[in-house]
């Protein structure tokens, strides 16, 4: 089979696959591969008989109707708390 792709493309395709130490056949197969599990293992958007639905959106409700009154925490400090707490740097 022959599949035809633009040639700066091809370049990186073949870059990628001699930086990884491997064949563009194999460098595509792997791709392939892994694009399919990564599809596998992705979960679709939710509709509104999905039993998370209601739970997210009571959240959601929940969160909006602290932010009203003025119960929430600006973004910078939240994120700076999260990145402390799972050791992420900025």
């Amino acid at each position: 089979m022959t599949i035809t792709i633009a040639p700066q493309l091809e370049a990186r395709v073949r870059d990628k696959a001699r930086a990884e130490g491997v064949t563009v056949e194999t460098y595509i197969e792997q791709l392939i591969r892994e694009d399919e599990e990564w599809a596998e293992e992705s979960e679709g958007p939710l509709h509104e008989n999905d039993p998370e639905f209601a739970e997210i959106r009571a959240a959601v409700r929940e969160g909006l109707e602290q932010a009203d009154r003025g119960e929430g925490s600006p973004a910078d400090e939240v994120f700076a708390e999260l990145r402390a707490k799972h050791g992420i740097p900025r």
